[in-house]
């Protein structure tokens, strides 16, 4: 059997909470209305189901008794069949207690306590800048903050992940040791805990809500597993006061990214360092032979703050340098939305003189045959990057990528028996 009080009170009660006698600010007397048709309550309208009918009656008549709905039926059909009910704006209180439900308003007194406590002692800016943006919203216009959950155990578990956030600082941490350590258990940090954290960070953090979940954990510190550099070529490093050069390794070295912090660059003999977006392309090189004055980095994806530092200490060792190891900088990355996002990303960010490679009109007439066709949001996703004037460096192959609609892969040039990697001198 339906539980028709509940069912009717909680819509009326969404209904009230979402207006504006909710907050003080009606004009005219509106009522609050639920309706019964066949699509909201099929049983209702059955013939064949007698006691759902007299059961919906029955809440009906002793609501209207307790005084917190006004009942109307159908002209001529009193009793057998209801038109609609509305709630009594003087018995709100009686509403939410009839099925138990906490008032709107102590929801929100609650979770402004909950901010408030959670705010004291946060120094960092974009978290302390969402605390006081969720009590603004509060006090403003009695709404719950729409980037909060709130089922509390949620509501409970995305303020524990971000003043776990202040408190890791700088850390990484793998993300079950984050749950663990911050939410009191390995598999807490996850549903929608994780999914409002991400949503708070792309938003307030970040400021970029087109970022893949994975990429705004790592700029966070949260880590699935540890993170690698992929690196090929004349390179020096310096660790813990050993120096180890990396160039006699044909193949390549593979370094964890949390050694960005103490390792430093000791040397480096390249006169040109590429960045390759995927790990296909770095084998595929590495095996063919790299010329001895260029430094391969395979990237994979999004750069994270670890990959980042490695960068810059790359960047900041031929600034120091200038004049005796000028380097040119470049990126292999897909001729697609990501690739070019990717690209710009750290030329902003990191690289000023970035120069792409491979990543031009020519290279995609030249394999469009190996290109993938574009779904409608992603050609959507394409015509706002011809609207950005930093992309205006690649507006023309943008609009190239819209009217042949295809993107393409660095990995398509690798099956071409006959693609040689001829690099900038």
């Amino acid at each position: 059997m339906i539980d028709y009080k509940s069912l009717i009170l909680n819509d009326l009660l969404n209904k009230y909470e979402k207006s504006a006698h909710f907050r003080g600010k009606a004009k005219i007397n509106r009522r609050i209305f639920f309706k019964p048709d066949r699509k909201t309550l099929p049983a209702y309208f059955a013939g064949d189901r007698p006691q759902e009918k007299e059961a919906l009656h029955q809440v009906v008549r002793e609501l209207s008794e307790q005084g917190i709905l006004d009942v109307e039926w159908v002209p001529g059909e009193k009793n057998n069949l209801l038109k609609r009910v509305s709630l009594n704006l003087d018995k709100i209180d009686a509403a939410y207690a009839a099925i138990s439900r906490t008032p709107r308003l102590v929801a929100l007194a609650e979770l402004d306590r909950l901010l408030t406590d959670a705010a004291t002692g946060i120094k960092t800016p974009w978290i302390r800048k969402f605390f006081a943006d969720c009590r603004n919203e509060i006090a403003r216009g009695l709404n719950w903050p729409s980037l909060l959950p709130e089922e509390k155990t949620e509501l409970e578990g995305v303020l524990r992940a971000l003043k776990g956030l202040e408190a890791k600082g700088e850390e990484d941490l793998l993300e079950r040791v984050f749950s663990i350590r911050y939410l009191g258990g390995s598999k807490n940090f996850s549903g929608k805990v994780k999914s409002a954290v991400i949503a708070i960070a792309a938003a307030y953090c970040l400021q970029d809500d087109e970022l893949a979940d994975e990429d705004i954990l790592h700029e966070l510190g949260i880590i699935k597993t540890t993170e690698e550099l992929l690196l090929s070529g004349p390179l020096v490093i310096e660790l813990r006061g050993e120096r180890m050069d990396l160039s006699p390794f044909p193949c390549g070295v593979v370094l964890d990214t949390q050694m960005a912090h103490t390792l430093e660059i000791a040397g480096c003999r390249a006169r040109r360092v590429l960045l390759v977006e995927n790990k296909t392309n770095f084998h595929y090189l590495v095996r063919r032979g790299l010329p001895e004055d260029l430094l391969l980095i395979y990237l994979g994806g999004f750069p994270s703050p670890k990959k980042r530092l490695f960068l810059e200490k790359l960047r900041d060792y031929y600034a120091d340098n200038a004049g005796q190891r000028d380097a040119v900088f470049l990126h292999w990355g897909d001729i697609d939305w990501g690739g070019l996002r990717i690209y710009m990303f750290l030329r902003e960010n990191v690289l000023p003189s970035l120069q792409p490679l491979f990543m031009d009109k020519e290279t995609l007439l030249a394999y469009r045959e190996m290109g993938e066709s574009l779904s409608p949001s992603y050609r959507n996703k394409l015509l706002k990057l011809r609207e950005n004037p930093k992309y205006a460096a690649f507006w023309e192959l943008i609009t190239l990528m819209l009217e042949l609609d295809i993107k393409l892969e660095q990995e398509a040039l690798l099956a071409d028996r006959n693609f040689t990697c001829r690099f900038p001198c």
